[in-house]
Parts: C-alpha cells; sequence; structure tokens
C-alpha cells in the first residue's frame, strides 16, 4: 500500500493511473498487480490515508481521483523511516537451470533466451523513462530519487544480459554434447541390431 500513497505524493490519480505508473516507475523492483490497486485503494480510503475526488466524463464511466491526506503523509513517512527488511528472492528459472541435468540442455536454452528477451525490453523501457519522463520533469525534488531508482533497474538488466549470454554459450556447449552422445547411443544401438 505504501507504494500508492509514495506515488500519490508526485500527483493526484486514478486507480488506473496508479496502474500505469507503478508499470514504468517502479514496476521493475516492485510488483502490485492491477487486481491490488483497488482494493488497496478503498482501503487507504476507508482508513483516512486517501482521500477520493469523483470527476464526471462524458460518455465514460466517472473518473476517481486519489490524493493523499495529511495522515497518508505521515504514514508513508513512518513507513519510510523503517529500514529495509532483507528479502529472499525466488526465481523459478535459475532453480529449473539449478536441476538442469535432469532435462536436456534445449529446453534450459529457451527458458534463458525468453529471460534475456524479457530483460531486454524492460532495459529499454528504463531507458525510455529516463529519457522522456524522468528527464521531462526533472524540476521535480524527486528526480534524483527516481533516476537512481531507474539506474538500479538499468544495471541490474545489463546483469542479467550478461549473465545470459554467458550461461546460454555454456548451455549450447552442453546441448551440442548431449546431443553427440544421443547420436553415439543411437548409432551402437543401431550396430547391435
Amino acid at each position: 500500500m505504501e507504494v500508492l500513497l509514495g506515488l500519490l505524493t508526485i500527483e493526484p490519480m486514478s486507480g488506473y493511473d496508479l496502474g500505469l505508473t507503478i508499470r514504468e516507475s517502479v514496476g521493475h523492483f516492485w510488483n502490485e498487480s492491477y487486481g491490488q490497486i483497488y482494493p488497496n485503494l478503498k482501503k487507504l480510503a476507508h482508513d483516512g490515508f486517501v482521500s477520493c475526488k469523483t470527476e464526471r466524463q462524458r460518455g465514460k464511466p466517472d473518473r476517481h481521483v486519489y490524493f493523499i491526506t495529511q495522515k497518508g503523509r505521515e504514514r508513508l513517512k513512518k513507513w519510510l523511516a523503517v529500514p529495509p527488511q532483507p528479502e529472499i528472492p525466488r526465481n523459478e528459472m535459475l532453480l529449473k537451470l539449478f536441476f538442469g541435468e535432469q532435462i536436456p540442455a534445449q529446453i534450459l536454452i529457451g527458458y534463458v533466451a525468453r529471460m534475456a528477451e524479457e530483460r531486454r525490453l524492460l532495459l529499454e523501457l528504463l531507458e525510455r523513462v529516463e529519457r522522456e519522463e524522468i528527464n521531462k520533469n526533472r524540476h521535480y525534488p524527486s528526480a534524483p530519487y527516481w533516476r537512481m531508482a531507474a539506474h538500479y533497474g538499468q544495471m541490474e538488466m545489463r546483469a542479467h544480459l550478461r549473465w545470459a549470454r554467458e550461461t546460454l554459450t555454456e548451455l549450447k556447449k552442453i546441448a551440442r554434447k548431449q546431443r553427440s552422445h544421443l547420436r553415439t547411443h543411437l548409432e551402437k544401438k543401431h550396430e547391435g541390431k
């Protein structure tokens, strides 16, 4: 919920706007699904941390715009003052790679290649956000902090891409060995007939 409070310090937003902003700003390090946004906004409003103004729109559903309250700012500041807890990441692709000896390397090559493509696209998004959004809003007091978070994401994505290149090279060597062993096995089996 703190991500919503933090984003509402930038400007009032609708739930839809918050979802887009999360995706393009903090989405590379904070996961907040669209399905969580509206129930969390409702709870924040009920608890007095945000207020909501309904804007009428012609030919469209009403737009509900949320504003952070003073109570919400105090909650956010209190949360920011608490040191972050270490998190143990969960990465299913790495877990499958760890046990990769059990399946053909070609399958793992597909997993790593797909992960690399996802990271490449995220890197492009982070670079575009910095170029177009952060630089455009550099007069905001928060802009240096936004840039730091974007740089972290860019560096992380570049590290993932470097790892993927190295891993793909290694997996391709393993796949060649597996194919060679399979051919040898099939040839011996054929000779035995």
